[in-house]
């Protein structure tokens, strides 16, 4: 990756003192073709191609950060018309001024006329530059479209396919039976919650993302069936206050880490699971003590932290954060907003 970088810039400094040179000889044909005189030709006119070129360059950069051409195109493209005029022609007066002061050389006679031509010439080819840009722009944007597409459709399928393991439904089923025997209404109560969690998996697969409000309405549910199967060898705190709940997420990835915490901590009186489930700042917490436990074969599904970090990585320029020191274990989720 350095090396391309480092060829781009090198092609670029190239492409530069090329065109440079060549508006000097053109610019000469008519001059003095003594050396004392063709060597400052060279180089003052290198030195305003480096200016006009590079600063332009940062003007677009500094701009990107303002707008950016996949978010609200034609803002971007007037801004960098404008930019580019601004800057070049307060830094064609600046050059002239500093050649006349430093070196005693004056490059134009006619100073507003050498500014205007310098301002749209340098527009000019800005505007090749952000047409350029914006069918990059545009050609990664589709691409980004598609890798969404890709991503979601595996993680849909991934996320259905972990709901009907036979892991989880032998163990939804074996708690069930146990509740018909001891207690009909608590097991009436279990199935309507199971059938929440299908539902939601259903209803909210195709989406992107869900508000947290309705997240944690699956999530109620999917507590209160590791509940019934744990006792009070497990627990979940939730602490999300309204406002963060008006916020979004990718649906399921609560689910999917509280699941990982069952999956990969031992669960016994000794030893309870607590998960607690917190914001700070833009970010939703998810902490557990570790207690680890050995998984079993085919249990460690590739979904979890992989499928939730390639979902982000499509959604939100902030990646998941996740840091274990051995006694905790946290996921850090970026707060999504729903523009």
């Amino acid at each position: 990756m350095n090396k391309e970088k480092n060829f781009a810039r090198l092609k670029e400094f190239l492409t530069v003192l090329i065109l440079s040179s060549i508006m000097a000889y053109i610019m000469g044909l008519e001059s003095s073709q003594e050396w004392r005189y063709i060597w400052k030709r060279f180089v003052i006119t290198f030195i305003i191609w480096v200016t006009m070129w590079y600063g332009n360059s940062i003007v677009a950069h500094g701009l990107d950060k303002v707008d950016t051409f996949l978010k609200n195109p034609v803002r971007r493209f007037v801004l960098g018309i404008i930019g580019s005029a601004v800057y070049s022609g307060l830094a064609m007066f600046g050059l002239i001024w500093l050649f006349k002061a430093t070196i005693g050389i004056a490059i134009t006679n006619d100073v507003k006329t050498t500014v205007f031509f310098t301002v749209l010439f340098s527009v000019l080819i800005f505007m090749v530059l952000l047409a350029k840009q914006f069918l990059f722009s545009w050609r990664e944007l589709a691409l980004q479209e598609e890798k969404m597409k890709n991503e979601v459709l595996s993680s849909n399928f991934e996320t259905l396919k972990s709901q009907v393991n036979p892991h989880f439904m032998f163990n939804s089923l074996n708690t069930l039976t146990s509740l018909i025997y001891q207690n009909q209404d608590l097991a009436a109560k279990y199935v309507g919650q199971l059938s929440n969690v299908y539902r939601s998996v259903l209803t909210t697969h195709k989406n992107e993302v869900i508000p947290i409000s309705e997240e944690l309405k699956t999530l109620d549910s999917y507590i209160f069936l590791q509940s019934i199967r744990f006792e009070d060898r497990f627990n979940v705190e939730v602490d999300l206050n309204d406002e963060v709940k008006k916020k979004s997420l990718p649906p399921m990835v609560l689910q999917m880490l509280i699941e990982n915490c069952i999956k990969h901590n031992e669960i016994t009186q000794e030893h309870p699971l607590l998960i607690e489930i917190f914001e700070e700042g833009e970010m939703i917490f998810v902490k557990n003590k570790m207690m680890k436990k050995e998984v079993l074969p085919g249990d460690n599904s590739s979904i979890g932290l992989h499928n939730i970090i390639a979902r982000y990585k499509i959604l939100s320029d902030t990646p998941v954060e996740v840091s274990n020191d051995g006694k905790e274990f946290t996921v850090k989720l970026p707060l999504l907003t729903i523009e």
